[in-house]
């Protein structure tokens, strides 16, 4: 099962050629993780990140872009769970407009302990979770 987020592409996440600005993808894949660590996983970055002793920094970010996405078109960003480590969580995200592929990216996250920024054991409840949404081959 994936977790798809539709998102309009709006005036600000294009360049002057009017197709969106690379960079933008990449807070659009952010923005993506996040609405899934809260209605997915239901562990959002406010209970995990400002109110707790947890974070998920990226480790790792591969992207491919496979076809310009423009203004006011609509994309749906489907998040996939490729493979989860002990404290590794590794994802696809693939952008889509209807039927074409426009833009595959895959984050690695890392599940870690605030007070040392070191990697810790995925909760078993979240590991459950998150197994929900791994990839079917």
């Amino acid at each position: 099962m994936s977790f798809d987020v539709t998102r309009r592409i709006r005036f600000a996440d294009v360049d002057p050629a009017g197709i969106v600005f690379y960079p933008r993808y990449f807070e659009m894949i952010n923005a993506t993780i996040e609405d899934w660590f809260e209605q997915g996983v239901g562990y959002g970055f406010d209970a995990m990140i400002v109110n707790g002793p947890h974070g998920v920094p990226l480790a790792r970010m591969e992207a491919e872009f496979k076809a310009p996405s423009r203004l006011d078109d609509t994309l749906v960003f489907s998040l996939v769970v490729r493979e989860l480590g002990r404290s590794s969580i590794k994802l696809t995200i693939t952008a889509r407009c209807g039927d074409e592929v426009r833009m595959i990216a895959r984050p690695t996250l890392v599940f870690i302990d605030q007070a040392g920024n070191t990697p810790i054991s995925i909760l078993p409840e979240l590991r459950g979770r998150m197994l929900d949404f791994e990839e079917m081959d």
